[in-house]
């Protein structure tokens, strides 16, 4: 069944994840605000990973829906600061915050509460600037992991603080890209048996492919 993101008709099918470009807070906010408010309204579990914005405002911007429990008083929202998750040893590692998320992914549907989660990481490099090969492999992890339950996962880039390089290789690992409010499906995806590729050659061919698209 289709999951409604929360702005324009926008949908995904469970274990899917979705890439989402902004430039700075306030259209952060246009495009999580909405997903978390929508996912709440529907009874999904809601799992926020935040950096620069205090949790507890990301809380009060939706209300009364921020604090709403289950009738077994379990919270619908969590959320929490980046640097709680992805820093957990001091620095940035895909593999411990791959671990982290199949933790809590766990416990949730161990609960038995809830028929869907939603996820929604943003990455602006203030307060957590990841090592690219470790980002790459994040990613490309999370496609593996993600169809295992049924849960979407939107991953926000602030086109403020990265480069055009890594965002083009991070969007190569995203079927689908948030263009202008819309869904689109990427022709430059790599398929899990792609993936294979490592984030070295993911770079290079971002590099390739800016070379071949650049006027002469």
């Amino acid at each position: 069944m289709p999951i409604d993101l929360g702005f324009k008709g926008a949908e995904l099918q469970a274990g899917e994840h979705l890439c989402a470009l902004y430039s700075g807070i306030r259209q952060r906010d246009e495009i999580l605000l909405p997903f978390l408010r929508a996912g709440l309204k529907s009874g999904d579990k809601c799992i926020c990973i935040i950096d620069v914005t205090e949790p507890a405002e990301i809380v009060a911007a939706l209300g009364p829906l921020g604090t709403e429990c289950t009738p077994a008083g379990v919270k619908r929202l969590d959320v929490m600061r980046t640097a709680d998750v992805n820093l957990r040893s001091g620095k940035f590692c895909a593999g411990e915050t791959i671990a982290t998320w199949k933790a809590a992914v766990s416990a949730v549907m161990y609960l038995g509460q809830f028929n869907c989660i939603r996820a929604v990481e943003t990455y602006s490099r203030r307060e957590v600037g990841p090592d690219t090969n470790e980002l790459l492999h994040l990613e490309a992890e999370m496609r593996h992991f993600l169809p295992l339950y049924p849960q979407v996962m939107l991953c926000l880039y602030d086109l403020e603080d990265f480069g055009a390089e890594l965002v083009s290789s991070v969007i190569k690992l995203h079927p689908k890209v948030l263009v202008s409010g819309m869904i689109v499906e990427n022709p430059f995806y790599l398929t899990p048996d792609e993936i294979s590729l490592t984030p070295d050659d993911l770079l290079a061919a971002s590099r390739s492919h800016a070379k071949e698209s650049s006027p002469n």
